[in-house]
Formats: structure tokens, sequence, C-alpha cells
């Protein structure tokens, strides 16, 4: 009897869609309508309150992890897509309507429900699909979701800058938040499945008779022992707890290194619009570079895909916290009406955030191990939000005193630099 075509790519489609659709296009929208929103006068709103909302929407992406972690393993992904599709059609329509009502309502409606909501259909959700239903291709696997979603979601801040048009219709922004979970909300309900066993498939395709283990399969696969053969990478056949991976130093550097970005993204994601609409960038210029951001990120992740499973992902890390560092520099540089300086920042900031979405949670799959990983990375979630959360507010209050984004950016180029170095610091056990 002819066996059924492995449903695990089919997954890949859907997963990266809900990813983007889910996880990518509230921020997206918002990027490109809060600006708008806050300069209002009917609205008004200073650069500190704008950077809060932004904090605390960062904030709630990770102050959930555990718990979303634990949905996640308890109720599976398909749950946990569906959960999050309703929660963003609702919270986009109370958005539209009263988000520009008062400050409170702008944090409690984007920086609580909207985070949360996109946090539920997002990382955890994603990487565990791609972890149950991938190991000896876990890396190629990851890095082609989150290429696919990234072609979905370039286009993103474009859609939302039309919507809003050019009388400045800023609740259309949020409005199509609602749109995009019923989408998903269709996607999810039909064409989701948590792990092979639910189409009496195994990971990567492997014939049922052979299904076993995730992790053991991945030794009898490939290597056969846990250290990795020449010119590959290091995949952990069994499994450490959490307390285990906090006693690692593996896990800070790793850890570090995707801060670093995570750092620069949130300085983009609060700041950068306002920053080069400031530098008297016409808004839909700035929209296309955001949308251009994208592409870099598509782009990169085509690189990676080859790659993820012969070059360690930590090193991969390092270098995008490397390229973060100099988009950011870029930014600094930039004079007015420098619109390519916009745009080099806008590709740096894409290629190092895209590679980091695509390594980061594979590099804490290989070195961890899968039993243990929704755990692992809902904490490590939460401690990113955690660590970089302030940075909106931050960057807020320095322009408020300053008058200009500029030395917030410097010190972003730092941090990124650190992180490159935690990123090539990681050691791997030894060759056998």
């Amino acid at each position: 009897m002819t066996e059924k075509k492995f449903y695990g790519w089919k997954v890949v489609v859907v997963t990266a869609a809900l990813y983007a659709l889910l996880g990518n296009f509230g921020l997206a929208a918002a990027q490109i309508t809060i600006p708008v929103m806050a300069l209002d006068p009917a609205v008004g709103m200073d650069r500190t309150m704008i950077g809060i909302g932004f904090s605390v929407f960062i904030l709630m992406q990770g102050l959930p992890g555990p718990l979303i972690g634990k949905f996640v393993e308890k109720y599976g992904a398909k749950n946990a897509f569906i959960v999050s599709s309703v929660l963003i059609v609702l919270t986009g329509i109370l958005m539209g309507l009263f988000a520009g009502t008062s400050t409170a309502a702008y944090i409690v409606l984007f920086g609580v429900l909207l985070s949360f909501s996109s946090t539920l259909g997002g990382q955890v959700a994603t990487q565990t699909t791609i972890g149950n239903w991938f190991v000896v291709k876990r890396g190629l696997a990851m890095a082609v979701t989150m290429g696919l979603g990234g072609v979905v979601a370039f286009s993103f801040p474009l859609i939302a800058n039309a919507a809003i048009g050019t009388q400045g219709n800023w609740p259309m922004g949020f409005y199509l938040i609602s749109v995009m979970g019923v989408i998903s909300l269709v996607i999810a309900f039909l064409f989701m499945r948590n792990k092979p066993a639910d189409v009496n498939q195994s990971p990567d395709g492997l014939p049922v008779s052979e299904r076993q283990d995730a992790a053991v399969a991945q030794v009898a696969s490939s290597e056969g022992a846990s250290e990795p053969k020449k010119g590959g990478v290091f995949k952990n056949p069994s499994s450490m707890t959490q307390a285990e991976a906090f006693r690692s130093a593996a896990f800070w550097l790793i850890l570090l290194a995707s801060l670093s970005i995570f750092v620069a993204l949130n300085m983009a994601v609060s700041s950068a619009v306002l920053h080069f609409n400031g530098l008297g960038i016409d808004p839909t210029i700035v929209a296309g570079a955001v949308a251009v951001q994208g592409i870099a990120a598509v782009a990169v992740n085509l690189i990676i895909a080859p790659l993820a499973d012969r070059i360690e992902p930590a090193r991969i890390l390092g270098a995008c916290a490397l390229l973060t560092a100099a988009g950011a520099l870029c930014a600094v540089l930039a004079q007015p009406g420098d619109v390519a300086m916009l745009y080099v920042y806008y590709i740096l900031l894409g290629l190092g955030f895209g590679g980091n979405t695509s390594v980061m949670p594979t590099a804490f799959a290989n070195y961890f191990g899968i039993m243990n990983f929704p755990k692992i990375i809902g904490t490590v979630l939460l401690l990113l939000s955690v660590l970089s959360g302030l940075v909106p507010t931050i960057a807020g209050v320095v322009f408020d005193v300053t008058g200009a984004y500029t030395p917030m950016f410097a010190a972003v180029a730092v941090i990124c630099f650190v992180g490159m170095v935690a990123g090539f610091l990681v050691r791997f056990p030894k060759r056998g």
C-alpha cells in the first residue's frame, strides 16, 4: 500500500500563514497606525506615552509566556491558534472604536489585549508545531516557515498605510487586524494539525513502522550519537529540564545574543517610523521601507534554510546581532531626507531579526532538546520581553528630553555588538 504523502510540509505552509496573520500583522499595522493616531489633534499623545504603550505590548509578549507554553502543551497548537484568532477579531474592533479615546484605553487595548492575543498564536505555538513535525530537518523547516511568513508579512505595512489613506483614517488600520483574525480562524480550523500522530505519521515523514521518539529518530537518522558529525550541528538526543538549561552558560549566551536583536526590533517598531518622519521623509516612503524589512527577512531565511543544519544556529545568531548593530548605526548617521539610509536601516534590521526568528528557537531546541521545549521557550520569551520591554519607554523619554531618538539608536548599536560577541562564545560538546 502506498504511504500517504507527508503532511508536515503542508503544516509548514499553514503555520507560516498563521504566524504571519496572528503573530505579526497586529504589530505591523500598529507600527504604521499608532503614529498617525498619536499625532491626530483629536487624540494628542506625547512620545513617552507612545513608548509606554509599546513597552506594555512587549512585556505582554513575554509575561504570559510560561502560561501559554503550558496551554500549548496541554491543549495543542491548533487550539492556541483558534483562540488567538477569536481574540484578535474582537480586539481589532475594540481598538478601532476606542484606542484613541484615552491613554488608558490605548494601553489596555493595544498594550495588553492585542499583545496577549497575538502571542497566543505566535512563537510558542509556531515553534512547538514545527518542533513536533520535524527533527532531522528542523532547522530547514523552521527557516522555511519563517521565510514563507515573511513573504506574506512584507506587504502588511503597505496594506495598513493604504487603509489609513492620505486623510489619516487611523481606525481602519485597526479594523484590518480583525479581518486578518477571521482569515486565520478559517485556516486554523480547517488545516492545522498538532503533530504527526494526528494523521498517523512520524516526524520528518519517517515510515510508520520506524516511528519513535523525536530525539531518538534524530540520532538514528543522522549521527547515531549526541555529538555532531563533522560539518554538522549539535542536536541533543536527550532533553534537559528547564532547571538544567538555566544552569548552562550556553542558555544565557544564546539568550543575550537574541536579546540584543529584540532590543533593536523594539526600538524600530516603537520609534523608527517617528524618527524618519521627523527627518522629513514622507510616511508612504517610510511604510515602503518597513515593507522592505519583510523582504529582507525572507531573503535571509532563504540563505539560512540550507545552513541552519550545517552551521551552529548560535553562530548565525551572532552574525544577525552584528547586522542589527550596523542598522542602528545607520539610523544614527541618517540626515534629513536621507531615503537611502532609511532603506539600509530597515534592510539590515530585516536581515538581523529575520535570521533571529528562524535560528533562535532552533538554537534552543538543538541544545536543550524538544521534550521540554514549550516550557523553555515560553520562559525565554518572558525574559526577552521583560529585559527589552522598557526600550520604547526609554526612547520616548529620551526624545521628550533631547528632541531626538539618535542617542537611543547609538545605545542600541552597542548592545547589539555585545550580543554578537555572546553568540560566538557559545560552546558545544566536543566531537568524538
